[in-house]
């Protein structure tokens, strides 16, 4: 199978960082690459490992020395979402920003020309800029819906264990917050002028 240009030059890139780092250049770390540059979305470095070929085995210590190689080199992002590490192909992949959920540790790319105006637009005096990542962190629409049904439920639960006065008490307080919300309307306010 004839490589890609793509890899061609992500090798190239990569045999000569290592090359600077003194390293060797091994086919295992030729593999790891290609399937990092392959692979979609956000990984560990432990759902690289078990992408790797039966026939070619490799060692954990082994791809995540590479990794690391290969985020030094640029050729690989990592972000540490929810306590751990996870990389994206970063080689010939157009600049973008993440959002993350912070219930269930989603992470999806964000491709918005404002964001990344406004990031390039950023003057950062004696200062470099080699890259850029903003993360959105926020609840995804799944644990949205997820918490809003563990509401209701708790909501349903603490109904049914009130005494007959409580809930007495709970349906004043419901219509005493509808009727402040009533007066702070604004037509209302002009009715009660007039």
């Amino acid at each position: 199978m004839e490589k890609s240009v793509k890899h061609t030059d992500a090798q190239a890139i990569f045999d000569e960082y290592i090359e600077e780092q003194g390293k060797r250049k091994t086919p295992e770390r030729h593999v790891i690459m290609d399937i990092v540059l392959d692979m979609e979305g956000h990984r560990s470095a432990d759902e690289i490992y078990a992408m790797m070929p039966e026939k070619f085995p490799i060692s954990r210590a082994t791809v995540y020395s590479t990794l690391s190689l290969l985020d030094e080199a640029g050729l690989v992002f990592s972000h540490q979402v929810h306590g751990k590490t996870l990389y994206e192909a970063a080689f010939g992949v157009e600049p973008h920003h993440h959002y993350i959920c912070k219930g269930c540790g989603r992470i999806w790319n964000l491709k918005d020309r404002n964001v990344l105006q406004t990031v390039s637009s950023c003057r950062t005096p004696r200062f470099k800029k080699i890259r850029c990542s903003v993360y959105i962190y926020g609840i995804c629409d799944v644990c949205q819906a997820r918490i809003y049904r563990l509401r209701k439920k708790m909501e349903k639960e603490r109904i049914e264990h009130m005494t007959r006065e409580e809930k007495r008490f709970a349906r004043i307080n419901e219509e005493l917050a509808e009727a402040a919300q009533w007066l702070v309307k604004p037509d209302n306010k002009q009715k009660k002028k007039k």
